[in-house]
């Protein structure tokens, strides 16, 4: 199992959910920037919290816009689009641990400034995944 450390930006609002065991949960897009120069481009996984880590992050204030950083062990999931026909590919991270970026402090809810920061200022570059 692979594990990863990486941050971004949190680009939906966090929806505490129970699962049939009551048990909390929240699933969350984080966007990350990969490459360098012209080759720069958004990465998006998909974080996945269970029980106190996932009331921790709500109570907190995570939302659209928070730029954290997470860690935990990667998978490639294979899922069903929306239509039911067509197959693709995620990158699921289950969260072990998490914090915001030190040098945007948290400090509530994110400002106004929603936007998606400029390449390069969130990640460095990846490896391609295998198909």
């Amino acid at each position: 199992m692979s594990q990863l450390y990486c941050t971004g930006r949190v680009t939906s609002e966090l929806e505490l959910k129970t699962s049939a065991k009551q048990v909390p949960y929240l699933c969350f897009p984080i966007m990350e920037y990969v490459g360098y120069g012209r080759n720069t481009h958004p990465q998006y996984l998909s974080v996945w919290a269970w029980g106190a880590t996932a009331r921790q992050l709500v109570e907190d204030g995570v939302g659209k816009g928070s730029v954290l950083w997470v860690s935990g062990s990667l998978e490639l999931e294979e899922y069903a689009k929306k239509d039911g026909v067509t197959h693709d590919k995620r990158l699921k991270l289950k969260l072990k641990d998490w914090g915001f970026v030190p040098s945007q402090q948290h400090q509530g809810r994110p400002g106004q400034d929603q936007s998606i920061p400029s390449p390069g200022t969130i990640d460095g570059e990846r490896e391609d995944l295998p198909e």
